[in-house]
């Protein structure tokens, strides 16, 4: 990838939780520009007008809520969006075909940045999107699943990051839980922060939280989604901007990811499954990785995010551990990505086989089996420190 890694605080923390004062309450609910929170600094670069009528200026930022029958969760994303501290935002809520309340739900907030387009049947979540990005009039798009929920920070932070940095086309964040309630949940998910180290991790499973990504608008435009992903739509789009673009992701809570029954990850794992196995074989391919059908089944169980042992064939870690060195040595050959961004990648993924080994070698041999391989040393050296310390805290358990 060209250019220097974005240097980035090594801290995975939810930005301070400060009471909004009236005036600020204000200026929000207007949609007018106004000094930002705390951690989020002016946007330089993207000055608009605020609380604009529909119609004249253009917004900098335009958010797209793709939503199909969730009239009892949209109205919280919309919500979130309303109270962002930064109000130079349209919102636009994409309809696909619902056949519930949704709509009424988002025309009953009346405020003048909600734009709601509608399709007359359910086209599926790549034509929602895209009608999105068609609709949307800003020069930054934020997109935010109907189900979650941004934090008020976000769109500053994300703005402001943007504009300080030219290079790079998309920026996510790390991201918090939240059940179906919309009770705070244990855990918070960190990605890797930056290009390099991005590129890498998305040879295993995406590295963004969906909900939490802003872009410029001329790049996403320029690579809309495919149709035959009806899952995983997300993930094709920021692999294929990972070959040719700078991605970043910012060591800050700023969206919470809703996990209820509801989720498509919790209703089609079988063609999740399908969908990534195609999308890493043709990277794997351009690596020079040789394989068989099994090896690339294997791949996308390692990158699987709650892999359980039962899952693993007997010699699966014997296996990946030939698989993540043979990756890493193509890697070093070919440079497809950055050879940092690598070793982090294989090392992480090498940790978690591990863990999963745990109950069928038990924990003494399962550590060994980890330590002995040359993966481990991934996660000891040079950028791959300021992930960790990123990381810890919430593998731990003790940030939320």
């Amino acid at each position: 990838m060209a250019g220097q890694p974005v240097r980035q605080a090594t801290h995975c923390a939810p930005m301070p939780s400060t009471p909004m004062s009236a005036k600020r309450r204000a200026c929000c609910s207007m949609g007018a520009r106004y000094p930002p929170g705390p951690g989020v600094a002016n946007s330089r670069g993207f000055a608009g007008a605020g609380g604009y009528p529909r119609g004249m200026a253009t917004p900098t930022v335009s958010v797209v809520i793709p939503v199909h029958n969730r009239a009892h969760l949209v109205g919280d994303a919309v919500r979130s969006i309303l109270a962002q501290w930064f109000g130079d935002f349209e919102l636009v809520v994409v309809d696909d075909g619902s056949t519930d309340e949704s709509v009424a739900v988002v025309e009953g907030f009346g405020d003048p940045r909600i734009r709601v387009v509608r399709h007359a049947r359910n086209l599926g979540i790549p034509d929602a999107r895209n009608t999105g990005l068609d609709a949307a009039r800003g020069r930054l798009i934020a997109w935010l699943d109907s189900d979650d929920i941004a934090r008020p920070e976000r769109l500053g932070a994300q703005v402001d990051f943007l504009a300080r940095n030219p290079d790079i086309a998309l920026v996510g964040s790390c991201a918090g839980k939240i059940d179906k309630d919309g009770r705070r949940k244990r855990g918070v998910r960190v990605p890797p922060l930056e290009s390099g180290d991005i590129a890498a991790w998305l040879l295993f499973r995406s590295a963004f939280q969906q909900s939490s990504v802003m872009g410029r608008a001329e790049v996403l435009k320029a690579h809309p989604y495919d149709r035959s992903f009806d899952v995983c739509e997300d993930l094709d789009v920021f692999v294929r901007l990972s070959r040719s673009h700078r991605l970043a992701n910012l060591p800050q809570v700023l969206a919470d990811r809703r996990v209820h029954p509801g989720q498509t990850v919790s209703q089609r794992q079988d063609r999740i499954r399908e969908r990534k196995t195609l999308l890493y074989a043709g990277p794997l391919a351009e690596l020079g990785m040789g394989f068989e059908a099994e090896d690339l089944r294997r791949h996308t169980l390692l990158g699987k995010t709650k892999l359980k042992g039962v899952e693993a064939p007997p010699d699966f870690l014997q296996w990946a551990d030939d698989w993540l060195q043979t990756l890493r040595a193509r890697n070093a050959e070919s440079r497809y990505v950055p050879p940092e961004g690598m070793a982090l990648a294989t090392g992480w993924f090498w940790l978690l086989a591990c863990r999963v080994a745990m109950p069928t070698l038990g924990r003494a041999a399962a550590v060994r089996a980890y330590l002995r391989s040359p993966l481990a040393r991934g996660l000891i050296r040079g950028p791959a420190r300021g992930w960790l310390a990123a990381s810890a805290p919430v593998l731990l358990g003790f940030r939320r």
